[in-house]
């Protein structure tokens, strides 16, 4: 009996120590899977390329590096007159400092003060006439300090380039070779109000006023002249210049009309200030005038 107790004791301790251990190896493979689990998400910010704390090598760009690539346009009115230089101008400009666009609204001087006296937006201003330039500066739309007379030009009368007969003078204007003659609107463009003047001047600009055809600029009044529908117009020289389908028939007198000045004037109101400064100082440099005295301007007295 006692025998067969001790077997069955034995059997017992033998049945115990066979579960502890079994229970001890679930609990050691436990941690180490975790283990394995933490491993992972520690590992996960180098698979994905997460940079370390304090490590800016990947960072994302800031608003202010975007700003600081940002490409600014900027809005010239200018006079008609100074189309084809300031457009040749403009590629210089533009290679010279890539964020800068120059976008140009270009008109007779009195439509685009009266434009910007109704709030358009602009940057600059280039005028062909220093009264529009002034009327804006007493109404405090362009600031004194920031504007000056950038060019001189003149007035001629031109006529078509295959004319078989030109005019000499003012005088001869009235004569019946010629049936009509295209002058800028006065009230609004320059061209136009010294055509006017140098005519009252001159004693004919009531017999003329009945021959004359007005016309919005001095392109326009090109225009007219070149395809017939006039027989001579008033422009400025560098004007005629700018095609073959005038010809110069006389320059009219300087002293019969005020000088002709361009100033140029930064918009009190403009949105990229430093950029129109940049592009106001440019238009004063050697550079600028070199350009500008090929299409037949001069420089500013």
């Amino acid at each position: 009996m006692n025998r067969f107790r001790m077997v069955w004791l034995l059997l017992l301790v033998t049945v115990l120590l066979s579960a502890c251990g079994a229970s001890n190896n679930g609990k050691a493979t436990s941690p180490e899977s975790a283990g394995t689990a933490d491993n992972a998400q520690a590992a996960a910010p180098d698979a994905t390329g997460g940079a370390e704390p304090g490590d800016s090598g990947n960072a994302a760009p800031t608003e202010e590096g975007a700003s600081a690539g940002e490409l600014v346009t900027l809005t010239v009115s200018a006079a008609a007159s100074l189309t084809d230089a300031l457009e040749e101008l403009e590629s210089q400009f533009e290679a010279a400092h890539p964020n800068i666009e120059l976008q140009f609204n270009f008109g007779g001087s009195g439509a685009l003060r009266r434009q910007l006296e109704q709030g358009a937006p602009a940057d600059l201003f280039l005028s062909a006439s220093m009264p529009h330039m002034e009327a804006l500066v007493e109404a405090g739309l362009i600031a004194a300090d920031q504007q000056r007379t950038l060019l001189g030009n003149s007035l001629v009368v031109v006529v078509p380039a295959d004319a078989q007969e030109a005019p000499a003078d003012l005088e001869a204007l009235t004569s019946d070779a010629i049936a009509r003659v295209a002058v800028g609107i006065p009230e609004s463009v320059p061209a136009g109000a010294y055509a006017q003047e140098a005519l009252m001047n001159a004693g004919v600009w009531e017999t003329l006023q009945a021959k004359t055809v007005q016309a919005k600029d001095v392109r326009q009044v090109l225009q007219y002249v070149e395809t017939g529908n006039v027989e001579a117009g008033f422009v400025y020289k560098t004007d005629a210049a700018s095609t073959g389908g005038v010809r110069i028939a006389f320059d009219v007198d300087p002293s019969l009309h005020a000088a002709i000045d361009y100033p140029a004037g930064i918009v009190s109101a403009t949105g990229h200030p430093e950029e129109a400064q940049t592009l106001y100082t440019f238009l004063q440099s050697d550079e600028a005038l070199e350009v500008f005295e090929t299409y037949g301007f001069s420089a500013a007295p």
